[in-house]
Protein backbone atom coordinates (compact mmCIF):
# COMPACT_ATOMS: atom_id res chain seq x y z
CA UNK A 1 0.00 0.00 0.00
CA UNK A 2 1.41 3.39 -0.96
CA UNK A 3 1.30 6.60 1.38
CA UNK A 4 2.23 9.58 0.96
CA UNK A 5 6.01 11.12 1.93
CA UNK A 6 5.81 12.80 5.26
CA UNK A 7 7.52 16.14 3.19
CA UNK A 8 4.15 16.07 1.00
CA UNK A 9 1.62 15.78 4.21
CA UNK A 10 3.50 18.90 5.71
CA UNK A 11 3.04 20.90 2.24
CA UNK A 12 -0.39 19.72 2.36
CA UNK A 13 -1.33 21.24 5.18
CA UNK A 14 0.62 24.30 5.38
CA UNK A 15 -0.91 24.89 2.05
CA UNK A 16 -4.89 24.33 3.85
CA UNK A 17 -3.75 26.57 6.53
CA UNK A 18 -2.48 29.34 4.17
CA UNK A 19 -5.88 29.42 2.16
CA UNK A 20 -7.77 29.66 5.38
CA UNK A 21 -5.58 32.52 7.04
CA UNK A 22 -6.01 34.55 3.72
CA UNK A 23 -9.72 33.60 3.14
CA UNK A 24 -10.27 34.36 7.04
CA UNK A 25 -8.23 37.62 6.36
CA UNK A 26 -10.67 38.69 3.57
CA UNK A 27 -14.05 37.94 5.16
CA UNK A 28 -16.48 40.29 6.67
CA UNK A 29 -19.55 39.79 9.25
CA UNK A 30 -22.66 40.43 7.60
CA UNK A 31 -26.25 41.61 9.59
CA UNK A 32 -29.74 42.50 7.99
CA UNK A 33 -30.09 45.36 6.14
CA UNK A 34 -33.05 46.33 8.42
CA UNK A 35 -34.42 46.18 12.00
CA UNK A 36 -35.88 43.01 12.94
CA UNK A 37 -39.62 43.20 14.69
CA UNK A 38 -41.08 40.58 16.83
CA UNK A 39 -43.69 40.99 19.32
CA UNK A 40 -43.66 39.79 22.94
CA UNK A 41 -43.26 35.96 24.02
CA UNK A 42 -42.40 34.82 20.67
CA UNK A 43 -39.01 33.62 19.30
CA UNK A 44 -36.64 35.84 16.82
CA UNK A 45 -33.53 35.10 14.96
CA UNK A 46 -30.91 38.07 15.08
CA UNK A 47 -28.92 37.23 11.62
CA UNK A 48 -25.01 37.37 11.73
CA UNK A 49 -22.68 35.38 9.45
CA UNK A 50 -19.35 35.33 7.96
CA UNK A 51 -19.26 36.58 4.39
CA UNK A 52 -17.74 34.26 2.45
CA UNK A 53 -18.93 31.14 4.15
CA UNK A 54 -16.12 30.45 6.16
CA UNK A 55 -16.25 27.91 9.59
CA UNK A 56 -16.19 30.18 12.62
CA UNK A 57 -16.57 26.21 14.96
CA UNK A 58 -12.98 27.09 16.13
CA UNK A 59 -13.50 31.22 16.45
CA UNK A 60 -14.85 33.22 19.44
CA UNK A 61 -18.40 34.40 18.83
CA UNK A 62 -19.42 37.11 21.31
CA UNK A 63 -23.14 38.40 21.36
CA UNK A 64 -23.73 41.91 23.85
CA UNK A 65 -26.82 44.20 24.27
CA UNK A 66 -25.73 47.44 24.01
CA UNK A 67 -27.53 49.55 26.75
CA UNK A 68 -25.76 51.34 26.63
CA UNK A 69 -23.37 49.68 28.70
CA UNK A 70 -22.46 46.10 27.50
CA UNK A 71 -24.19 43.32 28.48
CA UNK A 72 -23.28 39.68 27.64
CA UNK A 73 -26.04 38.16 25.88
CA UNK A 74 -24.20 34.66 24.50
CA UNK A 75 -20.50 33.17 24.25
CA UNK A 76 -19.05 30.75 22.05
CA UNK A 77 -15.55 30.20 22.60
CA UNK A 78 -12.94 26.78 22.17
CA UNK A 79 -15.59 25.22 20.70
CA UNK A 80 -18.58 25.00 22.89
CA UNK A 81 -20.60 28.16 24.96
CA UNK A 82 -19.57 29.70 27.39
CA UNK A 83 -22.14 31.88 29.44
CA UNK A 84 -21.05 32.13 33.20
CA UNK A 85 -21.40 35.94 32.48
CA UNK A 86 -24.46 36.12 31.08
CA UNK A 87 -26.85 38.37 32.21
CA UNK A 88 -29.68 36.86 34.18
CA UNK A 89 -32.46 37.36 32.11
CA UNK A 90 -31.07 35.48 28.99
CA UNK A 91 -30.22 32.37 30.94
CA UNK A 92 -31.83 29.74 29.05
CA UNK A 93 -33.02 31.81 26.17
CA UNK A 94 -30.36 32.28 23.39
CA UNK A 95 -28.46 30.08 21.66
CA UNK A 96 -26.36 29.35 18.42
CA UNK A 97 -27.02 26.90 15.60
CA UNK A 98 -23.86 24.66 15.80
CA UNK A 99 -24.57 22.81 12.79
CA UNK A 100 -24.25 25.93 10.71
CA UNK A 101 -21.32 26.87 12.50
CA UNK A 102 -18.91 25.32 9.76
CA UNK A 103 -20.98 27.56 6.99
CA UNK A 104 -20.01 30.95 8.82
CA UNK A 105 -23.23 31.02 10.11
CA UNK A 106 -23.57 32.26 13.88
CA UNK A 107 -26.93 33.68 14.01
CA UNK A 108 -28.63 34.15 17.59
CA UNK A 109 -32.04 32.83 18.66
CA UNK A 110 -33.55 34.39 21.65
CA UNK A 111 -36.80 32.78 22.48
CA UNK A 112 -39.51 34.33 24.70
CA UNK A 113 -38.95 38.07 23.89
CA UNK A 114 -40.03 40.51 26.38
CA UNK A 115 -40.48 43.94 25.71
CA UNK A 116 -36.87 44.94 27.43
CA UNK A 117 -35.06 42.64 24.99
CA UNK A 118 -35.74 45.37 22.36
CA UNK A 119 -32.41 47.68 21.68
CA UNK A 120 -29.33 47.12 19.41
CA UNK A 121 -26.71 43.69 20.04
CA UNK A 122 -23.94 43.24 18.61
CA UNK A 123 -22.18 40.28 16.81
CA UNK A 124 -18.64 40.00 17.11
CA UNK A 125 -16.44 37.59 15.74
CA UNK A 126 -12.28 36.70 16.86
CA UNK A 127 -11.07 35.16 13.77
CA UNK A 128 -8.47 32.76 13.80
CA UNK A 129 -5.55 35.42 12.84
CA UNK A 130 -7.11 37.45 16.12
CA UNK A 131 -8.96 39.90 13.76
CA UNK A 132 -12.17 41.94 15.12
CA UNK A 133 -15.08 41.92 12.91
CA UNK A 134 -18.63 43.19 14.02
CA UNK A 135 -21.58 44.22 12.94
CA UNK A 136 -25.11 45.62 14.69
CA UNK A 137 -28.66 44.38 14.94
CA UNK A 138 -31.69 46.24 15.62
CA UNK A 139 -34.10 44.54 17.85
CA UNK A 140 -37.20 46.09 17.69
CA UNK A 141 -40.42 44.38 20.18
CA UNK A 142 -43.96 45.54 19.60
CA UNK A 143 -47.02 43.72 21.70
CA UNK A 144 -50.63 43.09 20.57
CA UNK A 145 -53.86 41.67 21.86
CA UNK A 146 -57.11 40.40 21.00
CA UNK A 147 -59.94 43.42 21.27
CA UNK A 148 -62.87 42.57 23.22
CA UNK A 149 -66.72 43.78 22.41
CA UNK A 150 -69.58 44.51 24.49
CA UNK A 151 -73.03 45.60 24.82
CA UNK A 152 -73.22 49.20 26.52
CA UNK A 153 -76.80 49.79 26.62
CA UNK A 154 -78.74 52.19 24.14
CA UNK A 155 -79.39 55.25 22.76
CA UNK A 156 -82.54 56.54 21.12
CA UNK A 157 -83.32 53.89 19.00
CA UNK A 158 -79.40 52.41 18.54
CA UNK A 159 -77.46 50.12 20.26
CA UNK A 160 -74.19 51.60 22.55
CA UNK A 161 -71.35 49.04 21.70
CA UNK A 162 -67.99 49.44 23.58
CA UNK A 163 -64.48 47.86 22.48
CA UNK A 164 -61.68 47.30 24.90
CA UNK A 165 -58.11 46.43 24.21
CA UNK A 166 -54.92 45.99 26.46
CA UNK A 167 -51.33 44.85 26.54
CA UNK A 168 -50.30 46.93 23.28
CA UNK A 169 -46.90 48.22 22.09
CA UNK A 170 -46.13 50.80 20.27
CA UNK A 171 -49.29 52.74 20.89
CA UNK A 172 -52.41 51.40 18.83
CA UNK A 173 -55.35 53.23 16.39
CA UNK A 174 -58.79 51.65 17.09
CA UNK A 175 -61.79 51.79 14.76
CA UNK A 176 -65.51 50.52 14.32
CA UNK A 177 -66.40 48.59 10.88
CA UNK A 178 -69.89 47.59 9.68
CA UNK A 179 -70.57 44.71 8.14
CA UNK A 180 -69.44 46.04 4.32
CA UNK A 181 -65.99 47.03 5.62
CA UNK A 182 -67.21 50.99 6.21
CA UNK A 183 -65.82 52.91 9.35
CA UNK A 184 -68.41 53.84 11.62
CA UNK A 185 -68.26 57.50 13.66
CA UNK A 186 -67.79 56.47 17.10
CA UNK A 187 -68.95 58.16 19.89
CA UNK A 188 -65.88 60.53 20.47
CA UNK A 189 -62.00 59.89 20.41
CA UNK A 190 -60.91 56.69 22.27
CA UNK A 191 -59.65 56.79 25.67
CA UNK A 192 -56.17 55.79 26.10
CA UNK A 193 -54.22 54.01 29.14
CA UNK A 194 -50.92 53.13 29.80
CA UNK A 195 -49.87 50.41 32.21
CA UNK A 196 -46.63 50.07 34.85
CA UNK A 197 -45.04 48.01 32.31
CA UNK A 198 -45.59 51.05 29.40
CA UNK A 199 -48.49 48.96 27.59
CA UNK A 200 -51.33 50.61 25.90
CA UNK A 201 -55.03 49.90 26.75
CA UNK A 202 -57.27 51.33 24.27
CA UNK A 203 -60.93 51.75 24.93
CA UNK A 204 -64.42 53.34 22.14
CA UNK A 205 -67.82 53.57 22.04
CA UNK A 206 -70.08 53.29 18.83
CA UNK A 207 -74.27 53.93 18.77
CA UNK A 208 -75.22 51.62 15.80
CA UNK A 209 -78.66 51.35 14.20
CA UNK A 210 -80.46 48.16 13.20
CA UNK A 211 -79.09 46.85 9.64
CA UNK A 212 -80.12 43.51 7.62
CA UNK A 213 -76.86 41.86 8.80
CA UNK A 214 -76.58 43.77 12.46
CA UNK A 215 -72.62 42.74 12.78
CA UNK A 216 -70.34 45.22 13.62
CA UNK A 217 -66.37 44.71 13.73
CA UNK A 218 -63.97 46.23 16.47
CA UNK A 219 -60.33 46.84 14.46
CA UNK A 220 -56.85 47.60 16.06
CA UNK A 221 -53.94 48.44 14.59
CA UNK A 222 -50.37 49.49 14.87
CA UNK A 223 -48.55 50.35 11.33
CA UNK A 224 -45.16 50.13 13.31
CA UNK A 225 -44.94 46.88 13.77
CA UNK A 226 -47.61 46.19 10.82
CA UNK A 227 -50.05 43.95 13.01
CA UNK A 228 -53.76 44.19 13.29
CA UNK A 229 -56.75 42.38 15.56
CA UNK A 230 -60.11 42.45 14.83
CA UNK A 231 -63.19 41.10 17.18
CA UNK A 232 -67.26 40.79 14.95
CA UNK A 233 -70.04 40.91 17.25
CA UNK A 234 -73.92 39.80 16.14
CA UNK A 235 -76.33 42.04 17.64
CA UNK A 236 -79.93 40.74 18.04
CA UNK A 237 -82.74 42.07 17.12
CA UNK A 238 -84.42 42.05 20.42
CA UNK A 239 -81.78 44.46 21.20
CA UNK A 240 -82.66 47.08 19.48
CA UNK A 241 -85.01 49.78 21.14
CA UNK A 242 -89.05 48.85 19.90
CA UNK A 243 -91.81 51.45 19.19
CA UNK A 244 -94.80 50.85 21.81
CA UNK A 245 -97.84 49.81 20.28
CA UNK A 246 -99.49 51.87 22.68
CA UNK A 247 -97.46 54.93 21.52
CA UNK A 248 -98.03 54.93 17.49
CA UNK A 249 -101.81 54.79 18.46
CA UNK A 250 -101.91 57.41 21.05
CA UNK A 251 -99.62 59.54 17.84
CA UNK A 252 -101.95 58.55 14.92
CA UNK A 253 -105.38 59.46 17.25
CA UNK A 254 -103.99 62.54 18.11
CA UNK A 255 -102.86 63.29 14.74
CA UNK A 256 -106.55 62.62 13.14
CA UNK A 257 -107.90 64.97 16.32
CA UNK A 258 -105.45 67.93 14.90
CA UNK A 259 -106.74 67.44 11.48
CA UNK A 260 -110.56 67.15 12.39
CA UNK A 261 -110.37 69.94 14.47
CA UNK A 262 -108.30 72.02 11.59
CA UNK A 263 -110.71 71.09 9.07
CA UNK A 264 -114.07 71.75 10.67
CA UNK A 265 -112.07 74.88 11.28
CA UNK A 266 -111.93 75.74 7.83
CA UNK A 267 -115.37 75.09 7.13
CA UNK A 268 -116.77 76.80 9.60
CA UNK A 269 -114.65 80.17 8.19
CA UNK A 270 -115.73 79.51 4.38
CA UNK A 271 -119.58 79.83 6.03
CA UNK A 272 -118.84 82.88 7.68
CA UNK A 273 -117.53 83.94 4.96
CA UNK A 274 -120.04 83.42 2.73
CA UNK A 275 -122.69 84.77 4.99
CA UNK A 276 -120.69 87.72 5.31
CA UNK A 277 -120.16 88.28 1.63
CA UNK A 278 -124.34 87.81 1.42
CA UNK A 279 -124.90 90.25 3.48
CA UNK A 280 -122.99 92.86 1.95
CA UNK A 281 -124.05 92.47 -1.11
CA UNK A 282 -127.81 93.01 0.19
CA UNK A 283 -126.95 96.00 1.62
CA UNK A 284 -125.50 97.74 -1.08
CA UNK A 285 -128.87 96.53 -3.24
CA UNK A 286 -131.03 98.11 -0.57
CA UNK A 287 -129.28 101.31 -0.93
CA UNK A 288 -129.36 101.54 -4.49
CA UNK A 289 -133.23 100.92 -4.22
CA UNK A 290 -133.17 103.49 -1.74
CA UNK A 291 -132.18 105.85 -4.13
CA UNK A 292 -134.35 104.86 -7.08
CA UNK A 293 -137.58 104.85 -5.12
CA UNK A 294 -136.50 108.59 -4.10
CA UNK A 295 -135.92 109.74 -7.12
CA UNK A 296 -138.87 108.39 -8.07
CA UNK A 297 -141.06 110.37 -5.92
CA UNK A 298 -139.98 113.41 -6.96
CA UNK A 299 -140.47 113.31 -10.44
CA UNK A 300 -144.63 112.02 -9.88
CA UNK A 301 -145.08 113.42 -6.96
CA UNK A 302 -143.05 116.70 -6.96
CA UNK A 303 -145.68 119.02 -5.50
CA UNK A 304 -146.04 116.53 -2.41
CA UNK A 305 -142.36 116.98 -1.22
CA UNK A 306 -141.99 120.80 -2.18
CA UNK A 307 -144.79 121.45 -0.03
CA UNK A 308 -143.28 119.13 2.83
CA UNK A 309 -146.47 117.17 3.25
CA UNK A 310 -144.39 113.62 2.73
CA UNK A 311 -140.47 113.93 3.52
CA UNK A 312 -138.52 111.80 1.46
CA UNK A 313 -136.20 111.25 4.96
CA UNK A 314 -139.61 109.35 6.39
CA UNK A 315 -139.22 106.95 3.56
CA UNK A 316 -135.62 106.44 3.18
CA UNK A 317 -136.03 105.30 7.36
CA UNK A 318 -138.44 103.35 6.10
CA UNK A 319 -136.34 101.05 3.54
CA UNK A 320 -133.49 101.55 6.94
CA UNK A 321 -135.82 99.53 9.16
CA UNK A 322 -136.16 97.12 6.75
CA UNK A 323 -132.76 96.72 6.45
CA UNK A 324 -132.04 96.29 9.81
CA UNK A 325 -134.56 93.93 10.37
CA UNK A 326 -132.94 91.36 7.65
CA UNK A 327 -129.48 92.26 9.16
CA UNK A 328 -130.74 90.24 12.36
Amino acid sequence: MKTFPTSAAWCLGILFISVSLITTGSSEVVGPADRVITLAGDDIILPCSLKPNISAEDMLVEWTRLNPKAENVHLYRSGRDSNVEQVPSYRRRTSLFHEELKNGNVSLKLTRVTLSDAGSYRCFILTLTSQEKETTVQLFVGAVSQPVISIDGTKGWGVVLKCESGGWFPEPEMEWLDSSGTILPADGPPERHRDSEGLYAVRRHVTVNQTDTNRFTCRVHQQEINHLKETEIHVPDDVFPKLQVGLIVGLLAAGAAVGLLAASAGVIGVYMWRKHTEADGLQQQLKLAQKQIGELCVKVCPGVFQNKLLNINNIMGFFYSFQFLLSD
